[in-house]
C-alpha cells in the first residue's frame, strides 16, 4: 500500500476478532483482560463515540496515559476514527512542546485525570472541543472513556498520519516525528515475516507504539508493571509478572535491560520460557549479550537497529556477534544485515557517493517503513531523504562500514571523528 493510500492500522482487529476472539488480547497488571473480539468491539465503540462527539477524520488528538488497557482503547479508537493520535514526551523543552502544541491545532485531549492538569501550565490545551479521561479524578470539564460509547464503526480510511510523536530526541534535539498507517502496517509485516511474532505469542512489548505491531500481528501484549515514574521499575517485580504471564517475546535497550538482568544473574536465576528476545538502542555490548544468553537460555537473542525514522534497519543474532568479536578488535558494533524491506547504501558524508571498499560511510536507507521526513520540518537532525531516481533515501547520520558478507558495523555518527577514531571503536576497546 503506497503512502497516500487510503488505509487504516486498526483494520487487521476485525480478522483476528473472527480468526481467535477468544485469545486474549491484552492483559494488565490488576487482573483486567481482554480478549481480540472484546477489543475489536471495545475500540468500535470508543470509535463510534468519538464521531458522535463531534470528532472528525483527520483531527488530531493528544494521548497522555501511563501504559495499561484503558490507554491502548483510547489509541485504538483514536486510529479507529480515522484521528492522529498525538504522543507527547513530556521531558522534552516546554518551549518546544509550547511552540508544538500551538502548531499543531489539537482538537481534543484524552489522557488521565492528572494529564488533564496540563491544560492548566498549557494555554494551547485550553478551549479545544473534546476532553476525556481514561481514568482517576479530573476536577475539569470532561468526558469519560468508559461511557464514551457510540455504534460501532469500522476503521475509517484515512491518508493522514496514524501518530505524530512528541520526542525529546536521543541526539538531544526534539522532534516530531509522524508514522502513517501505510508505514505501521509496513512494521507489521517486518514483525510477522522477520521476527516471527504471531498468534501464540505474549509479548511484553518494549515501547507503548509496538503493541500495534503485535496486536496486529496476532500475539497477546502483556502491559509492563510499576512505569507509572520514571526509574521506579522494580525488577523483582517485572521477574513474577514475566513468569506470571508465561510472556515468550521481550525486549528493550541495554540500559532498560540491566536492571533485570544484574537481579537474575545475583540471584541465580532465569527465565525459560522466553523465546525471543530484542535489545538495541544503542551499543550492545559483548558483555551484555552473555548475560542475556545465561538468563534467557531458551531465547533466540536478536540485537535491532533502528533510528525514529526507520525501525528496524537491521538485525543480527547474538551468537553471531559475539564470533565477530567487534569490540576487542575495535572495529565499532555489528549491528548485522539489513532486514527485508530496507535497501541500505553507505555515502560519503554530505555527498551523494559511495566511499571505497572498507571505508567509512553513512547509513542511508529506503523503504516502506523509512519515514522520508519529520513533521513539518524541512530539515531532520540527520538531513532529509534525496530522490534518488525513483526511491527517497534518508540519511540516518549513523558512520558505518560494510563487511564482505553484507554487515553493517557502526562506528559512530557524523562529525564525531577525533585523531582518526571514531567513539564506537574506543568505546569497544575501552
Amino acid at each position: 500500500m503506497p503512502t497516500g493510500v487510503l488505509g487504516n492500522v486498526t483494520r487487521h482487529l476485525g480478522r483476528l476478532a473472527a480468526e481467535h476472539g477468544h485469545r486474549e488480547a491484552l492483559v494488565e497488571p490488576g487482573g483486567r483482560r481482554l480478549s481480540f473480539a472484546e477489543l475489536d468491539d471495545e475500540t468500535a465503540r470508543i470509535a463510534g463515540g468519538l464521531l458522535g462527539v463531534g470528532a472528525e477524520p483527520g483531527d488530531r488528538l493528544l494521548l497522555v496515559a501511563h501504559p495499561g488497557i484503558p490507554r491502548y482503547l483510547a489509541l485504538l479508537g483514536t486510529l479507529r476514527a480515522g484521528c492522529t493520535a498525538v504522543v507527547p514526551d513530556l521531558s522534552a523543552p516546554a518551549a518546544w512542546l509550547r511552540d508544538h502544541l500551538g502548531r499543531l491545532s489539537l482538537r481534543g485531549l484524552i489522557g488521565e485525570g492528572r494529564a488533564h492538569l496540563l491544560r492548566l501550565r498549557y494555554p494551547e490545551l485550553r478551549g479545544l472541543d473534546l476532553y476525556v479521561t481514561t481514568g482517576g479524578i479530573c476536577p475539569l470539564p470532561h468526558r469519560r472513556l468508559d461511557r464514551l460509547r457510540g455504534p460501532p464503526v469500522a476503521p475509517v480510511m484515512v491518508t493522514t498520519p496514524a501518530l505524530i510523536a512528541l520526542s525529546a530526541g536521543i541526539t538531544g534535539r526534539p522532534r516530531a516525528i509522524e508514522r502513517s498507517h501505510d508505514l505501521l502496517e509496513a512494521q507489521l509485516a517486518i514483525l510477522i515475516e522477520h521476527l516471527g511474532i504471531g498468534p501464540g505469542e505474549v509479548d511484553l512489548p518494549a515501547l507503548p507504539y509496538f503493541s500495534l505491531s503485535s496486536l496486529g500481528a496476532g500475539a497477546t501484549c502483556v502491559v509492563p508493571p510499576g512505569l507509572r515514574r520514571a526509574g521506579a521499575v522494580d525488577p523483582g517485580r517485572v521477574v513474577a509478572w514475566l513468569r506470571e504471564q508465561r510472556v515468550t517475546v521481550t525486549g528493550g535497550t541495554t540500559a532498560s535491560l540491566s536492571p533485570l538482568v544484574s537481579w537474575l544473574r545475583t540471584r541465580g536465576e532465569v527465565l525459560p520460557r522466553l523465546r525471543r528476545l530484542f535489545v538495541g538502542g544503542g551499543r550492545v555490548p559483548a558483555g551484555m549479550l552473555k548475560a542475556l544468553r545465561a538468563i534467557a537460555p531458551a531465547a533466540r537473542i536478536q540485537v535491532l537497529y533502528g533510528t525514529a525514522e526507520a525501525d528496524p534497519i537491521a538485525a543480527i543474532d547474538a551468537g553471531e556477534a559475539l564470533s565477530l568479536g567487534g569490540d576487542a578488535a575495535g572495529r565499532g558494533t555489528c549491528v548485522g544485515r539489513p532486514v527485508p524491506g530496507i535497501s541500505l547504501k553507505l555515502w560519503r558524508p554530505g555527498k551523494l557517493e559511495a566511499p571505497g571498499p572498507g571505508e567509512v560511510g553513512e547509513v542511508v536507507v529506503s523503504g516502506r517503513h523509512v519515514n522520508p521526513r519529520c513533521w513539518r520540518e524541512r530539515r531532520s537532525s540527520f538531513r532529509p531523504g534525496r530522490p534518488l531516481g525513483a526511491m527517497v533515501w534518508h540519511r540516518t547520520g549513523d558512520l558505518g562500514r560494510l563487511d564482505g558478507a553484507g554487515r553493517i558495523w557502526l562506528v559512530g555518527r557524523v562529525g564525531e571523528a577525533a585523531g582518526g577514531r571514531y567513539p564506537l571503536e574506543v568505546e569497544g576497546l575501552a
